[in-house]
């Protein structure tokens, strides 16, 4: 016998975290998360920027809340881009701090307190079939449950599992990989609440602390560049880390070899934002270049606005309106990420015959905002 759900969420990370807490607020009962979590040394992601603490506090119902494992604040940022070195310091453009955090922390504190709100956690499970039927769905997890929910939400992460299991298509702009280190406490000097972006022939450094004084490195370069030049070796990634400026002068390379750990980090889209009866949010709608700084923000923000898009729909209502509203949204965001990303990328000039650099002067590999269009939806209502 399948069990009922209102909404069926594949994948607990952010965004799916976030969508399920803001369908529980706006009180839909059945609300389950279903998620495979990978196994990696460490998380990366570890700073969230000065609108990720009011989203949260937004999420549960604008109560503030403190991150988990979180107890130093972000501050603000040094860079060293285009030939300029620049200190960014929230508080002078009216900001408040932000949060640096043990990513892995804080995606728990988010599952936990989406069960606490009455969610149900399916952890670990993986879909294993999912077919449509006159109610909404049907589903089975490789745990051996079976399910019917009447909508899904695919928070899968960059890989997009469910949309492009329902024909959506995986629009891939870049090659970005993120190869990251950590190095033990003490290791950096003038750090301590900032972020460090550095460009470098290769692509560019990022670094900062994490709560227990650790500091994270990490180069982002292209997948080719990283194996041309064994980059994920230490000694080639530390003779890289050598030729930086600020980096260097931040967080001295240190003399006992690390782990370097690749984490994907490429931007995409899916060409279908929704469809009959599903949507898609976070990094399974779109995923953007770390450089952006909107990742996690943007995961949450999916989350509270698909709540409004899927209370119609359960609602009866006719499901069209919202699911091309949504598609519009999603077009519009990936058009201005586009122009963002243009034009973070047009300040540096030093490399332009790097393979790197050269790709992203070059026009743009990537979908023209109207390959995210609003998908077609069935007419009349879901049942």
């Amino acid at each position: 016998m399948k069990a009922a759900l209102d909404v069926l969420i594949l994948g607990a990370g952010p965004a799916g975290c976030a969508t399920a807490l803001a369908l529980r607020r706006q009180g839909v009962a059945r609300v389950m998360l279903v998620d495979q979590p990978l196994a990696h040394a460490f998380r990366i992601g570890e700073a969230a920027t000065p609108d990720v603490p009011r989203l949260v506090a937004q999420l549960l119902g604008g109560v503030p809340v403190d991150p988990p494992a979180a107890p130093h604040l972000y501050v603000g940022n040094l860079s060293r881009w285009g030939g300029v070195s620049r200190r960014e310091d929230f508080m002078r453009r009216g900001l408040a701090p932000g949060w640096q955090m043990d990513r892995a922390a804080f995606d728990q504190g988010l599952r936990e307190l989406a069960v606490a709100a009455g969610t149900l956690l399916r952890c670990p499970a993986r879909c294993d079939d999912v077919s449509r039927t006159p109610e909404g769905w049907a589903v089975s997890l490789d745990d051996g449950t079976a399910w019917r929910a009447r909508v899904l939400v695919d928070a899968s992460g960059r890989r997009a599992r469910l949309a492009t299991r329902l024909g959506a298509t995986r629009r891939v702009a870049d090659r970005l990989v993120a190869l990251a280190t950590r190095c033990p406490p003490g290791a950096a000097t003038g750090l301590a609440g900032h972020v460090l972006v550095e460009s470098c022939p290769e692509g560019w450094w990022y670094a900062t602390t994490l709560p227990g004084g650790q500091v994270l490195v990490s180069l982002m370069t292209d997948q080719d560049v990283a194996r041309d030049r064994h980059l994920r070796t230490w000694p080639a990634f530390v003779s890289a880390w050598a030729a930086s400026s600020a980096l260097r002068e931040c967080v001295p390379v240190p003399e006992v070899p690390q782990a370097v750990v690749p984490f994907a980090a490429h931007s995409g889209c899916v060409d279908r934002a929704a469809g009959p009866g599903w949507m898609a949010v976070g990094d399974a709608l779109m995923s953007l270049d770390p450089l952006s700084s909107s990742g996690l923000s943007g995961a949450l923000r999916d989350g509270l606005e698909a709540a409004d898009v899927l209370l119609p729909w359960l609602g009866g209502d006719d499901p069209a309106p919202t699911g091309r509203a949504w598609g519009q949204r999603a077009a519009g965001a990936w058009a201005r990420y586009l122009a963002q990303r243009r034009q973070l990328y047009g300040q540096e000039r030093a490399w332009p015959d790097h393979p790197f650099w050269h790709r992203r002067h070059a026009p743009v590999p990537v979908p023209v905002p109207g390959a995210l269009a609003p998908s077609a939806l069935e007419e009349g209502e879901l049942a």
